[in-house]
């Protein structure tokens, strides 16, 4: 008889199956994950588990099918990409940054980045678009990064990207058509860091005022050679402007006033002779500077630049800029001159102001016109407060041109304003008196009219506006017409207006006391 011996194993705990189970199921594909690493594409080269795809320099004329579902960076650049057609990414829902640039797309579909919810970075530089695709932007809610650079485009319109209000960098430089930017183009970029408009021919510098935390701009290449008061107007969040090789040859006084955070100045490479007095003294983060590399014409003009450079960058006065002229002091540090080397003199004032009366409510200025524009204006009020341009006053404002703008007067506005002048060499002061008087109780200087309807074929018009003291109003069109409440009238006060009519939509006429 043969006797079989069997040898009997413990069984194995259901934890130790469970643990089993596991392993298996990330080693071995399962029915959940067939199909969901898609091969990589032909002509392109994958890595980290296909989450990097790069597809660059093989002559593609169309974004390759059969892109993973898990690709997070896309690069397509230096193809002959000519088109991208709608959901041509839809599947792609987990992708950061697509790279498009270098190829010669010159048509973007409505929808071509729909189902990219996770986008970061879209790079189109190097391309061939005449229209900045903005309805191709829907959705992209978390769009960071904008490149737009080297685009034939000829125009940005208002609102171009408002559909992207996630944006933190826009890159629109050398945009060489470019010949027309709507004041509204920047409409809605509410957390636009850095914006570069760089070598796109521009002549102006364009509305910026919707960039409020606006911190980095990019204006150097272009054709500015003035720079305007309010140029930079709402720009409270700057901190780097560079304005290189810009052909600017004036900087006009009070140009800077708005930037009060500014740290960083470039005006290297330009055509400046001189600079307006004092036009760094409102900036007070302004910790670099870039002078070199222009015509300094080292005069009287240029001496509070001088004393401004030793008192900002003491231990370097060598950094920024040399003399052009005159041939004595050519090649001579801007920063190491002093007023031994000049006969200043202090300032002229060409047009003092004058003795003023006004009635209460209207609207007045005081002027104050220098011989130049190197000087700085402010004045002193009987209050003794001392008003410089761009300090807020809610009614009174000290003009560019050095005038004391009054929107509307008051009794408590009576009495002897001072003008100050100041270059370098001292001041020059002049005065004059404002008398207000109160105004007749039987006038009123408001006036609202609604016009219901406008015809088709009216345009902007000029129309007088009247309200007598007892509330009543009308308007007298340009044929004559009379628009009117009725009743008696007392003293009537008439004022023009301009109204712009649109066909087919109410119009309103509004007028104060200053219009």
């Amino acid at each position: 008889m043969r006797i079989t011996t069997v040898t009997c194993l413990p069984c194995p705990s259901p934890l130790l199956l469970l643990l089993v189970q596991l392993l298996l199921r990330l080693l071995l594909p399962g029915p959940e994950f067939v199909g969901a690493a898609s091969p990589c594409p032909t002509h392109c080269s994958c890595s980290n588990q296909a989450s990097r795809v790069i597809c660059t320099r093989q002559s593609l004329d169309g974004v390759p099918e059969s892109i993973s579902v898990n690709t997070r960076y896309l690069n397509l650049q230096e193809n002959s990409i000519e088109l991208i057609k709608s959901d041509t990414f839809k599947h792609l829902r987990h992708l950061e940054i697509l790279q498009l640039s270098k190829n010669k797309i010159s048509q973007i579909e409505v929808g071509a980045f729909n189902g990219l919810p996770n986008l970061n970075t879209l790079e189109l530089f190097d391309n061939r678009l005449t229209l900045v695709p903005s309805q191709a932007f829907e959705y992209l809610s978390k769009l960071r990064e904008l490149w737009l650079r080297n685009n034939p485009i000829e125009t940005l319109p208002g609102y171009a990207f408002h559909r992207v209000p996630s944006l933190r960098r826009l890159d629109l430089g050398e945009l060489k058509k470019l010949d027309y930017i709507s004041d509204a183009a920047f409409v809605g970029l509410v957390n636009l860091r850095y914006l570069n408009l760089g070598m796109c021919g521009l002549k102006d510098i364009p509305n910026l005022t919707a960039l409020v935390r606006l911190e980095e701009l990019e204006l150097s290449g272009n054709r500015l050679e003035i720079i305007r008061p309010g140029s930079f107007q709402g720009l409270v969040s700057l901190r780097k402007l560079w304005l290189m090789h810009s052909q600017v040859k004036v900087i006009e006084r009070n140009a800077f006033d708005d930037l009060k955070n500014l740290e960083e100045l470039n005006l290297s490479h330009n055509s400046l002779h001189s600079l307006p007095h004092d036009l760094f003294t409102p900036l007070h983060q302004l910790e670099r500077v870039h002078l070199n590399h222009n015509p300094w014409v080292c005069n009287c003009d240029v001496l509070w630049l001088s004393w401004w450079l030793k008192e900002t960058v003491p231990s370097n006065t060598t950094c920024c800029a040399r003399c052009h002229a005159p041939p004595g002091l050519k090649g001579r540090y801007i920063g190491e001159l002093d007023q031994s080397h000049f006969t200043c003199y202090a300032p002229v004032i060409v047009e003092p102001p004058t003795d003023l009366n006004v009635t209460e409510g209207m609207a007045a200025e005081l002027k104050c016109r220098t011989g130049t524009t190197m000087t700085s204006v402010n004045w002193l009020t009987p209050n003794g407060t001392l008003m410089t341009h761009g300090s807020y006053r809610v009614r009174i404002s000290v003009l560019h041109d050095g005038t004391l703008n009054f929107t509307n007067v008051t009794l408590r506005d009576t009495g002897q304003y001072t003008c100050m002048v100041t270059n370098s060499a001292g001041n020059t002061t002049a005065t004059a008196v404002l008398n207000v008087t109160a105004a007749d109780v039987g006038v009123s200087y408001f006036t609202t009219v609604t016009v219901e309807t406008v015809e088709p074929n009216e345009g902007p018009t000029v129309y007088a506006g009247v309200m007598n003291s007892h509330n009543e109003s009308y308007v007298i069109t340009p044929s004559g017409h009379q628009w009117r409440g009725g009743g008696s009238y007392h003293r009537l006060l008439f004022v023009s207006l301009v109204l712009v009519l649109v066909p087919g939509h109410p119009a309103h006429l509004y007028c104060a006391h200053h219009c």
